[in-house]
């Protein structure tokens, strides 16, 4: 076939360098990839599929065929595999090759294995389609009003696959109706695209409240939000004016996010996300492409986002 010739052509020395030249199925798991590294395995050729597994219990979940594979997802529950989410929205899992308990631990069995059913401590659901989609620790959620539980750090994550935003801050708690987003783009990558748009610009905050670039990134978000339930969509967000900076302690040298320190810095903007405002007058630094720097205040917009 065509695709088999193409292969050998154009992805033979790059399968060679990856050492994957005879790689038939590779299996991921552990922390998510972007669906995109997916795609550009199965392009170059490598069955590359996303599983879910325990020591306690074994492999729960993995694509059945090549024919069933969501990047999105840890595929379906194996053959003798049981998978049940919890009211709290946790996994459990129960099955014969389930382990029988922890060594001289009986206290922590006692927690983790209730009525058969191992308790993983991962939030989690399973779609319309049967597969399972693992989202975060129990422990690292947070809480809206209504009681329902969301993972911030799930939905950043899927955020910053996105080649047009590089950070993404998810907000919420039990004060609070809904989820929102502040998000920085990348400036690089928005640039170009706004260039081969002839959308003029003159600094990162022009840029980030441009209204194609707001359209840009609501359809981003957009294309998260439908891999999520219904409760933890993003249903407002704005562009922060500016890259998050460890210099202003925004972030870690390593480039991560200091959560609580920027949720008090932007909390007037925050507050914009959940009132009626439509912007913000924020003020920010900004520097030229001459190198000069200068004081301005830019209106962030504050942009719905449709969830259904």
């Amino acid at each position: 076939p065509l695709y088999w010739v193409a292969r050998v052509a154009l992805f033979r020395q790059l399968l060679d360098k990856l050492g994957f030249s005879k790689v038939r199925t590779a299996y991921t798991a552990g922390s998510a990839i972007s669906p995109d590294i997916v795609r550009f395995f199965h392009a170059i050729g490598v069955d590359l599929k996303n599983m879910y597994g325990a020591s306690e219990i074994g492999t729960v979940s993995a694509p059945y065929s090549s024919g069933d594979i969501r990047p999105e997802t840890a595929g379906v529950p194996l053959e003798g595999i049981e998978v049940r989410i919890s009211d709290e929205s946790e996994i459990l899992v129960s099955s014969n090759t389930l382990f029988d308990g922890y060594y001289k631990d009986d206290e922590g069995t006692r927690k983790k294995l209730r009525g058969g059913w191992y308790c993983t401590g991962d939030f989690g659901y399973i779609d319309e389609s049967g597969h399972v989609i693992v989202m975060d620790r129990m422990d690292d959620l947070r809480s809206l009003a209504s009681g329902q539980k969301f993972s911030p750090q799930y939905t950043e994550i899927r955020l910053r696959f996105s080649p047009y935003i590089k950070e993404a801050i998810i907000l919420g708690g039990e004060e609070r109706d809904y989820v929102t987003a502040i998000i920085n783009i990348e400036l690089n990558n928005v640039g170009k695209w706004a260039e081969r748009k002839r959308i003029p610009y003159t600094t990162f905050s022009d840029l980030s409240q441009r209204e194609q670039v707001l359209e840009l990134i609501a359809g981003e978000v957009m294309k998260v939000n439908r891999t999520l339930p219904e409760w933890a969509r993003i249903k407002k967000f704005t562009n922060l004016n500016k890259e998050l900076d460890a210099d202003e302690a925004e972030m870690t040298r390593t480039r991560k996010l200091r959560r609580t320190f920027v949720e008090e810095k932007y909390s007037d903007l925050i507050q914009a996300l959940y009132s009626g405002k439509s912007e913000l007058p924020m003020e920010s630094e900004v520097v030229y492409r001459d190198g000069r720097r200068a004081k301005t205040t830019t209106s962030i917009r504050i942009n719905a986002v449709e969830t259904r």
